[in-house]
């Protein structure tokens, strides 16, 4: 069955049978070596080492989502939040209930941001932080965290960025962009489990957040850094999702991160021109498009529920939009292992559905 979701999605084998280790002590040395090569792969996958440290949760993306947020809690005054999709709302849902205060710019989420908007919402709020979602898999949508960054920088504010469906999937430039604060997942680009998700952080912040008001005795950002520093964590962690995530981590490294992208770059081309060639239309701009999702607008006379069972009759697994799109638009997340002939025969089976 080929999944055509931003993850979790198809994996390897390789990383498969790494959940099949033999059990070990997450008090032992095994863990925290284990812990320790994790966190230090994660820093080469997000290429920086000096001035930045990663720290691991057991939990989804939306974890380490509300462990950021709720770090600067007593640490600043306000968060500048850029939204244009689900994940932009659920960053603004996140600080409404930690009770932080927070600017909010929306934008239309099927449009590019427009930057001079934003430089003047930048520049106008108060807040220490600016949040913004790097790949919106609402759409597809590709933010120009780069430019965002910069204006944010030159406004001395702090750059916190989502980048859970863009870590392993889209150029990156942490310390070269101005990013202070990256969050990810274990399961999207980097072909883990689902179960852990990471933030990588540089020292300046982590200085600015540990006066924080410590509002969460599970997730609070600070405490799991100190306790994984010592080589644990702070509370029982997915001793399963770890051996699965530090084998996806090899993996990709071996690769090499820029070849991963590459490969990415090739099926979403591939896959996008099929889907022209069947006459039908693509959400976005291939300016404005992520190198891991494609919307798809569903074809008159059909539903999606219809769409989704036909093509899972057949072996692969189209997944449906969010939020204001749901029932009219189809996502094509190709994070997995996805080979040329896997969309070959998935543009053929679309062919068939549509024909009759």
């Amino acid at each position: 069955m080929i999944i055509f979701s931003p993850g979790p999605a198809n994996i390897s084998e390789r990383v498969r049978k790494a959940m099949t280790l033999p059990d070990i002590c997450h008090r032992d040395t095994e863990f925290t070596e284990m812990l320790d090569e994790v966190r230090s792969r994660l820093l080469k996958v997000c290429s920086v080492s000096k001035g930045y440290s990663s720290v691991v949760f057991t939990g989804s993306g939306t974890a380490a989502i509300e462990s950021a947020i709720s770090s600067l809690n007593g640490a600043v005054r306000k968060i500048a939040i850029i939204s244009n999709g689900v994940y932009g709302t659920r960053a603004e849902q996140v600080a409404g209930i930690i009770g932080i205060d927070r600017d909010v710019f929306s934008s239309p989420v099927d449009e590019p941001l427009p930057l001079n908007e934003v430089e003047k919402f930048i520049k106008g709020s108060k807040a220490d932080v600016a949040y913004l979602v790097h790949h919106e898999t609402t759409t597809g949508l590709l933010n120009p965290l780069k430019e965002i960054a910069k204006i944010a920088k030159a406004s001395g504010k702090f750059v916190m960025v989502d980048g859970v469906s863009s870590i392993g999937g889209e150029e990156l430039d942490l310390p070269g962009w101005g990013v202070d604060l990256i969050i990810g997942s274990a399961n999207k680009c980097i072909r883990g489990v689902p179960g852990l998700s990471f933030i990588v952080i540089n020292s300046a912040l982590i200085k600015k957040l540990k006066p924080r008001k410590k509002i969460n005795y599970y997730l609070d950002l600070i405490t799991h850094l100190e306790k994984e520093d010592g080589g644990e964590t702070p509370f029982t962690p997915a001793v399963p999702a770890f051996f699965a995530f530090r084998e996806a981590l090899r993996e990709i490294l071996e690769e090499g991160v820029e070849n991963r992208i590459g490969n990415y770059k090739k099926i979403s081309k591939q896959l996008r021109d099929g889907l022209k060639s069947l006459g039908l239309k693509i959400l976005l701009s291939e300016k404005i498009s992520s190198n891991t999702m494609t919307s798809v607008v569903l074809p008159g006379g059909m539903s999606y529920d219809e769409l989704h069972l036909k093509c899972k009759e057949k072996g692969f697994v189209v997944y449906n939009a969010q939020g204001e799109l749901k029932g009219k638009v189809f996502r094509l997340g190709t994070v997995g292992i996805i080979t040329p002939e896997d969309i070959k025969e998935f543009l053929k089976v679309l062919k068939g559905i549509l024909n009759k």
